[in-house]
């Protein structure tokens, strides 16, 4: 964990506002496999018919090849009703496992709800080992249109499979799917959101990442603790890596609250910014804030000082910088879902601002993750400029998981 402030001197006796990443980073050593519980939820309505579903399939076989013998999978299908097509059985037999994939049949239309509950449920059932990762992959081509409909009570549904030690991972394939509602799921439940275009065949490749991160995971939903200043104020927090948005606002318990992670992952780094209100106080220092995960514990300090040639500098601009692009992305973000212009102009604001300051342009050079995010805020804008915010709805999604996954390998074009 490496923790930067962006001033570390203030005066003393004037409230002011930091900003302070925090930059986790995994180690890439090799570690031995973790076992894996898997509960595919396969979207099966009629408008699933032909190339999705068959490359629904052909992910679902290519996953097992990946799998081993201790691993467990459950695979549920759901239409206008959800069947289980394999209860959570270990991956031992896959002459049953294939034969249960290749036994989807699509017609009707979709009870997403229930599909991901009933996968919720036979991820419960997985055999109780230590150090078991537990996921789920849901895979639809459109919008609940049977049963719970409400985005709420899905996302109350991935709050409590997050609590669960679940995680999900949503993928939508095609252009008629409900991106907003895949992302609310995912970031509840901890995941990512993937869109898959139909035509591209990359979903299989998504299903073998998975398991690859799976194998891989170090911690399983993590959080990170972070108590702060008495008087201080949390003005704003991004996530940034691997996925960029903005964090709700944690609920305040005795000085400190709780930010929920994604899994950590052997070489996969994640990134968060806050802004921090901090209140007056005297000549001296403090410690602002501290922030703990599992067994690694890092405090920020202040130096509440007179002396103007230390008070007055910002002695590393990379987290202003970050949140500053973070905030422009997610503007651009929105403006793209509803084409809401005052928004898109906020966003260039910012970035104008961003691009005539020294200390931004010296701290994305030396910075390569803080390089990746301003060049996504820079290519998410030339694409609407080309657009005038009027983006097909391939291109939007297209645009949207751009602007989202950060630092991540993306799929094959």
């Amino acid at each position: 964990m490496q923790c930067t402030v962006n001033r570390a001197h203030l005066k003393p006796n004037s409230g002011t506002s930091v900003y302070v990443a925090v930059d986790l980073t995994p180690s890439a050593a090799a570690i031995a496999g973790r076992n894996r519980s898997i509960s595919l939820a396969i979207d099966s309505s009629g408008s699933m018919d032909g190339e999705k579903i068959d490359q629904a399939k052909a992910a679902a076989l290519g996953l097992l090849k990946q799998l081993r013998p201790t691993d467990q999978i459950s695979i549920v299908s759901f239409s206008d009703t959800v069947t289980v097509q394999l209860p959570m059985s270990r991956v031992g037999n896959s002459r049953e496992i294939a034969a249960a994939v290749k036994a989807i049949s699509v017609n009707g239309l979709t009870s997403m709800y229930s599909g991901l509950e009933a996968a919720f449920e036979q991820a419960r059932h997985t055999t109780p080992e230590p150090g078991t990762v537990n996921r789920v992959l849901l895979l639809t081509d459109g919008n609940p249109t049977v049963g719970k409909t409400d985005g709420r009570e899905f996302v109350t549904l991935a709050q409590n499979m997050r609590e669960a030690g679940i995680t999900v991972t949503a993928i939508g394939i095609g252009t008629d799917y409900n991106e907003s509602l895949l992302q609310k799921i995912a970031e509840s439940a901890g995941g990512l959101w993937h869109h898959i275009d139909a035509a591209k065949g990359d979903l299989p490749q998504i299903f073998q990442e998975q398991a690859a991160q799976m194998a891989g995971t170090l911690v399983a939903n993590p959080e990170l603790k972070v108590s702060i200043m008495p008087g201080s104020e949390l003005a704003d927090a991004y996530t940034v890596r691997p996925v960029l948005n903005r964090l709700p606002r944690p609920r305040l318990e005795g000085g400190s609250f709780t930010v929920p992670l994604r899994d950590l992952i052997a070489g996969e780094q994640q990134t968060l910014v806050f802004r921090m209100g901090v209140p007056a106080r005297p000549a001296g220092r403090a410690n602002l804030v501290r922030f703990s995960l599992v067994e690694v514990v890092q405090d920020v300090e202040l130096n509440f000082t007179d002396d103007p040639r230390l008070s007055g500098v910002e002695t590393n601009p990379y987290p202003r910088t970050l949140l500053s692009s973070a905030e422009a992305t997610v503007l651009m973000q929105r403006a793209v879902q509803t084409r809401e212009a005052t928004a898109m102009q906020r966003a260039e604001t910012i970035m104008k601002t961003l691009a005539s300051d020294a200390g931004a342009a010296a701290a994305v050079r030396a910075n390569p993750a803080l390089n990746e995010v301003m060049t996504t805020m820079r290519d998410a804008q030339a694409t609407v400029a080309r657009s005038g915010l009027q983006l097909s709805e391939s291109a939007k999604k297209d645009f949207l998981q751009a602007t989202t996954i950060i630092g991540k390998k993306k799929p094959r074009k």
